[in-house]
């Protein structure tokens, strides 16, 4: 089993092939002007499965839609994968929506909507610095 450094450079490779396969080799329409993106990546221990995040950009993009075609063309994306690795096993991957930028842009646009005055220096705080 590897250890957590060659586990995380494994997992860093993994991403780095998923954007190339993903970007270059995969035909699928659904694929086309996206942008897809895979922000993270847990990979098992001994290698057997790994669970890919996937954020999608731009206008009209549905997310489901892309997951479920890079679910479908997991053997594809493997067998590409397989082909440029010299790792006995490699293992099969899984992907899922990532919801932490739509999540965070709520977060903000809740924050915004709030209506905090700014905080005024107190007096006792001015008199410290003399």
């Amino acid at each position: 089993m590897p250890d957590e450094i060659r586990l995380k450079r494994i997992e860093a490779f993994f991403l780095q092939e998923l954007a190339r396969i993903v970007s270059r080799e995969l035909n699928d329409p659904v694929f086309q002007n996206r942008v897809i993106s895979f922000p993270g990546i847990k990979v098992s221990r001994d290698l057997s499965v790994a669970h890919v995040a996937v954020s999608v950009f731009g206008q009209g993009s549905d997310a489901s839609g892309i997951v479920k075609a890079l679910n479908d063309a997991e053997p594809v994306i493997r067998r590409g994968i397989m082909n440029v690795s010299d790792l006995r096993r490699t293992p099969v991957f899984t992907f899922h929506e990532d919801h932490t930028i739509e999540n965070a842009s709520r977060i903000d646009r809740i924050l915004n909507m709030l209506d905090i005055p700014p905080e005024e220096p107190d007096e006792s705080d001015a008199g410290e610095d003399s």
